[in-house]
């Protein structure tokens, strides 16, 4: 799960040379937002993490990269997990990450639960990379921009970059699937 995002930030933060403030000015908050992020006294929005990564110049899950784990093998039980706050989506990563440097995947195959009655994001997500979503137990509601797709078992829907996008779970059961992103950009 989320562990440590602040100390990741704060490192990458001091690597690129760049104060507190200037992080701060550049995402539209103030330099005391950034400094209880980085000591971990607070989760960072959705929104605010990536903001952060794109002011830093990193993927967004550079924040969980772990170089104790084989990069070839991902193992089942060391799998990285994500649930960012304000969301009810849990992220496990099938390949490595695109900031191990060791391996530098072209594309990355994610597993997620998404709970009952609950969204991806409050917003749509864009991102420059083409997207494959298959669903693998319940049913999905993927919008588009603001068109809806359902979704079942064993269906998927191809999403082409820079697209908006956000899933909503209409049951009240957990939703599975699988999603490959490429280019990597996790």
């Amino acid at each position: 799960m989320i562990a440590l995002i602040g100390q990741r930030i704060r490192e990458i933060r001091h690597k690129r040379g760049m104060t507190l403030n200037e992080l701060a000015s550049q995402i539209d908050v103030t330099a005391s937002y950034i400094s209880q992020v980085e000591r971990d006294l607070i989760e960072p929005s959705l929104s605010s993490l990536r903001k952060i990564a794109v002011a830093l110049g990193v993927p967004l899950f550079t924040f969980l990269h772990d170089d104790s784990i084989d990069p070839v093998v991902v193992r089942a039980a060391e799998r990285k997990q994500l649930a960012l706050p304000e969301s009810s989506i849990i992220y496990e990563f099938v390949t490595p990450m695109v900031a191990d440097q060791k391996v530098q995947p072209k594309m990355e195959i994610i597993y997620f639960t998404l709970a009952p009655k609950s969204w991806t994001s409050d917003e749509n997500i864009t991102h420059q990379a083409d997207e494959c979503v298959f669903v693998i137990n319940g049913d999905l509601e993927i919008y588009l921009d603001d068109k809806k797709y359902c979704l079942q078992a064993g269906d998927s829907v191809y999403i082409k970059e820079n697209i908006g996008h956000r899933f909503y779970n209409p049951t009240d059961k957990i939703v599975t699937g699988l999603t490959n992103i490429t280019p990597a950009i996790y």
